[in-house]
């Protein structure tokens, strides 16, 4: 049996300070089944915080979350993955059907910042471009 884990999802308002600086203003938990916060900062573009575990058992509630996401703020997203500790093929899913959902509204998906876990996953599979993840990690 599966250990449950709420999802936490933190939607910070209108914002001065870098988003890392800025109160949470709303949070909430959605039910899932692993051990995954996200994180929303609103603005242009949307930042959208990921640390935790990327896998099958979250990917459902990610993804709802993620194009909940592209609905209520707009299809421009930075995605911060630096506090990703894992990410499988079903997070690297949910990562592009979120892309697909941008792109069908004239906006993109970015990863601003990655772990060394999710550098080497989306690196792996070839989807530096896809998501424009530079090469090196000091640029990020």
């Amino acid at each position: 049996m599966f250990k449950s884990w709420p999802i936490s999802v933190v939607q910070r308002g209108d914002f001065t300070m870098p988003y890392p600086n800025s109160p949470a203003q709303q949070a909430r938990d959605l039910e899932g089944t692993a051990d995954l916060r996200v994180s929303i900062h609103p603005g242009v573009p949307t930042v959208v915080e990921i640390c935790g575990e990327i896998d099958i058992l979250s990917a459902p509630q990610l993804r709802d979350e993620l194009l909940r996401v592209v609905r209520r703020h707009g299809s421009q997203l930075a995605l911060d993955l630096e506090g990703v500790t894992f990410i499988d093929c079903a997070g690297i899913s949910v990562l592009l059907a979120t892309r697909r959902r941008a792109r069908l509204e004239d906006g993109w998906v970015r990863v601003t910042r990655a772990s060394p876990p999710a550098r080497r996953t989306i690196s792996l599979l070839g989807l530096q471009e896809a998501f424009a993840l530079s090469a090196s990690r000091g640029a990020d």
